[in-house]
């Protein structure tokens, strides 16, 4: 793919409105970090040992869990972070990310989060600190939720 093409995906996509023209020309150059999948590709697996953290830059992702192979837990659009979680955690892929159809991926990997301009990677990392804090804001408002219901039905025993 084309610097050009993916300097306009990049555009159209909020995660990179805080990165300058020169910041984002350096990502696009980076071609081997520039991925391609096709429909029913796994980006990642669950179980795998992996740190690599992608952007979505096109296309749609399936989160799936190997226990229930069926049931789609999340869908990710374009835009959307993931696969944050071992790199922070250390621990195995927890879920799958399969490609519902044609999707480009920005991947960093710990060699390019090692080798990026340190403006570039600080600018990464306060969006994942955004991310991240929305996620327990979430599940907070979830459980909350939950509670409430659960209590709701308890006492109606």
């Amino acid at each position: 793919m084309k610097e050009k093409e993916i300097l306009k995906l990049m555009s159209d996509i909020p995660f990179f409105k805080p990165f300058t023209l020169k910041e984002k020309k350096v990502m696009a150059s980076i071609d081997t970090h520039i991925v391609e999948f096709h429909k029913g590709d796994y980006v990642i697996r669950q179980g795998e040992k992996d740190s690599t953290i992608f952007v979505l830059l096109k296309g749609s992702l399936a989160i799936t869990k190997d226990e229930v192979p069926d049931a789609e837990l999340n869908t990710l659009n374009a835009g959307s972070m993931f696969g944050e979680v071992p790199l922070i955690t250390g621990k195995s892929r927890s879920t799958n990310v399969i490609a519902k159809k044609k999707v480009i991926v920005l991947k960093m990997d710990s060699y390019l989060l090692k080798t990026l301009d340190p403006a570039i990677l600080n600018k990464f990392k306060d969006h994942l600190l955004k991310i991240l804090i929305g996620r327990l804001d979430e599940m907070n408002t979830a459980m909350a939720a939950f509670k409430h219901e659960f209590e709701k039905m308890y006492r109606r025993l």
